[in-house]
């Protein structure tokens, strides 16, 4: 049996015997509770207190009309009594918002009851259906703010309802008909099939169906969709109607793709990245394996592409990375690939050259030269001309050797050989390239560990005037090995150069030298106007932190700049000339000189001479050897020295060993001097010595 809710009904009636007559009827309605008032002062504190379910009033009060009570908005029905003459005015209140009235008698009170349960169902009635148009009116003010296609169909597939996001995807119009639209019109025709054939039964059967599908908007944009398919059921269970949801996921899937893109490919120049080159190298080599048709990895570095990295910044590096991109493309076959190992190494997959093995070799060797010259063409970055070059390693596929690990290995061996040679260079993989890099790795692992454990040494030569008189030193590295004991710079020097090491055991050097010149400093053994000479790698100097690194080192030392004469030869300056000289200029700045060293033995250096903002040159020590005994070497260093003095440059010969070459050389104007006659290089301790026994000799 259904439950009948409790009312709180509120009686406003002045009328003692009125009163008891309505109360005695509601007595035998359990499920109602009756509060009694006589005026509509009273009546107004008890409606904000009890908060009453129906209200009935005598029409007039002792304090006014009980219309007042009428709460045309809404709040709780009110039935309104009134005596016979006041008939009309009932009729008005029942306008101005009263449920009902009755006309007093003794059997209209004692029929209160039933008249307030009509009222009562009534209003329940009107608000249930407030309730379900607020609820309809909310649930389709989400349908309409919801980005979705949301739509529903009867049985026949045509729309009863569509979402403005709905009629904004496909095309029609906000008002426009949709009775006689099918959604299925809609469409990919595979799909819509698709949804005749498989999303229907399936939402039939299982009440949802999902799947991805494509709809074609009325100005025939295909749209990509995740679709929801749902059959909807009334009590009985059977299908009354069809509801859909539709998401655009074009974007969704676009961004998959880019996923799918950065996942193997390059973003910066297009090309495949490892991941893709991985897969299309073992292609290569099943290839390889079944047709015994030779194919080639070709392992391509761009040579000193650091520097323009490190001089006119990422941005400028991007694009030369860019331009040789397309370069690689415009050089290869069809089927071959070309592919962005990262930096500047590119990997060129060749495929199909030859069965027959020297045919598919010269075929690799024309297509690698054809590569190295187109990168060889003019590079232009706005108005500077960049001329750049690549060292290629090459390794042969075939059946012998068709590991990929091995083959990326071997190839980039052979590049690093091709660099070793010169740079600008094709070179094939050999046996005896593995053994080399091998002891090439080794001795960089050993190299580590000397900075590590602190196994270099600097020794300092020194550099005197025409009386014999110290001037300076230069600061030479050398490493002592724990088992091979001393070892000259000549064995490491450029592996540390070619692993980058360089960078960091030259600031070393930077350190430890200020350190040990702000001790002979204080013990009043290195002079004012005593310099000290630093080797500068090319690494180094174009490193971009430089500068700033050795700027540092020279504050914390509490040094002047003054007593630095950095040393640098033309190999490091002659690639990227420009951007060189601003470099020089901005330590120049900040007080370091700068000497050229081994001057002579480049094709440029005499050309050169009058553009680098240098003060100092040293002679290299090939011209000094045979000065007694060698016209031309003689006439050489007269010229250097003449040109010198007319371009106010100090000048150092260094290399030399006897008395003769020392007196040639002072009759001939030079000033500054380095060698075995004067001083071989000394430890830091013997330093100290020929300081002391220099300074007592003064």
């Amino acid at each position: 049996m259904r439950h009948q809710p409790d009312y709180n009904i509120l009686l406003v009636e002045d009328n003692p015997g009125h009163a008891e007559l309505i109360d005695r009827a509601f007595q035998t309605e359990s499920h109602c509770h009756l509060m009694v008032t006589a005026t509509l002062e009273q009546a107004r504190r008890l409606i904000d207190v009890a908060n009453p379910d129906l209200i009935i009033t005598d029409l007039k009060l002792p304090d006014g009309h009980g219309t007042e009570l009428l709460n045309p908005a809404g709040g709780c029905p009110t039935i309104v009594m009134t005596s016979f003459s006041d008939e009309k005015i009932a009729v008005s209140a029942m306008k101005s918002g009263a449920a009902d009235y009755i006309v007093k008698s003794q059997e209209t009170m004692a029929s209160l009851p039933r008249t307030a349960s009509r009222i009562l169902r009534e209003w329940r009635l009107v608000l249930d259906q407030k309730l379900a148009r607020e609820r309809q009116q909310r649930l389709t003010a989400i349908l309409e703010a919801t980005p979705d296609l949301i739509c529903i169909a009867n049985l026949d597939g045509f729309l009863t309802y569509i979402n403005q996001s709905g009629r904004f995807l496909l095309g029609f119009g906000k008002n426009e008909d949709i009775s006689r639209i099918r959604l299925a019109d809609f469409h990919d025709p595979a799909d819509g099939q698709k949804i005749l054939s498989e999303g229907i039964p399936c939402a039939m059967r299982e009440g949802i169906w999902t799947g991805e599908t494509t709809f074609q908007a009325l100005d025939g944009e295909q749209i990509l969709t995740s679709q929801v398919l749902i059959s909807h059921r009334n009590q009985q269970g059977e299908i009354e109607f069809f509801s859909t949801i539709a998401r655009d996921i074009r974007h969704l899937r676009a961004a998959e793709e880019q996923v799918e893109y950065l996942a193997y490919y390059d973003t910066l120049t297009g090309l495949p990245n490892r991941n893709e080159l991985a897969k299309r190298l073992e292609m290569e080599v099943s290839r390889v394996r079944r047709h015994k048709n030779h194919g080639a990895l070709l392992f391509i570095d761009l040579d000193n592409f650091k520097y323009i990295n490190d001089s006119m910044g990422h941005p400028a590096g991007d694009q030369v990375l860019q331009q040789m991109a397309q370069r690689l493309r415009g050089s290869l076959r069809g089927d071959d690939t070309v592919a962005r190992l990262g930096g500047d190494e590119f990997i060129v997959i060749l495929s199909g050259l030859s069965e027959n093995p020297v045919e598919a070799v010269s075929h690799a060797r024309e297509i690698a030269t054809k590569i190295g010259n187109a990168i060889a063409l003019e590079c232009r970055l706005g108005d500077v001309e960049l001329h750049i070059t690549a060292s290629i390693g090459i390794s042969m596929i075939t059946v012998e050797h068709s590991d990929s690990d091995d083959l990326l290995r071997f190839a980039d061996t052979a590049m690093y050989q091709a660099k070793r040679e010169g740079r600008n260079r094709v070179e094939f993989f050999s046996e005896s390239m593995s053994s080399n890099v091998t002891r090439q790795l080794e001795l960089e692992n050993q190299l580590r560990r000397a900075l590590r454990e602190k196994q270099f040494e600097l020794y300092y030569q020194p550099l005197v005037d025409n009386d014999g008189r110290a001037v300076g030193a230069e600061t030479l590295i050398r490493w002592n090995h724990p088992d091979r004991g001393l070892v000259a710079p000549g064995e490491f020097l450029d592996v540390l150069e070619s692993s980058g090491q360089i960078v960091e055991v030259g600031d070393w050097v930077f350190a430890t030298a200020l350190a040990q010149m702000t001790e002979w400093r204080g013990r009043g053994l290195w002079q004012p106007e005593f310099m000290l000479c630093v080797n500068v790698s090319p690494r180094q100097f174009n490193d971009r932190q430089f500068t700033e690194n050795f700027h540092n080192r020279l504050e914390g030392a509490g040094m002047a700049s003054q007593n630095i004469v950095m040393e640098v030869t033309e190999h490091n300056i002659i690639d990227n000339l420009d951007d060189a000289i601003l470099r020089m200029r901005e330590l120049i700045h900040r007080g370091v000189s700068f000497s050229l060293d081994d001057f002579g033995t480049g094709y440029s250096s005499l050309s050169h001479l009058k553009n680098l903002p240098v003060d100092h040159i040293k002679i290299d020590r090939a011209f000094v050897k045979d000065i007694c005994h060698n016209p031309g070497d003689q006439a050489m260093i007269a010229s250097i020295l003449t040109l010198s003095n007319h371009l106010g440059l100090k000048v150092v010969a260094e290399g030399v060993e006897e008395r003769e070459q020392f007196e040639l050389l002072r009759k001939l104007g030079c000033r500054y001097y380095q060698g075995y006659y004067f001083s071989r290089p000394l430890s830091c301790s013997a330093m100290t010595d020929f300081l002391v026994d220099r300074k007592s000799a003064a």
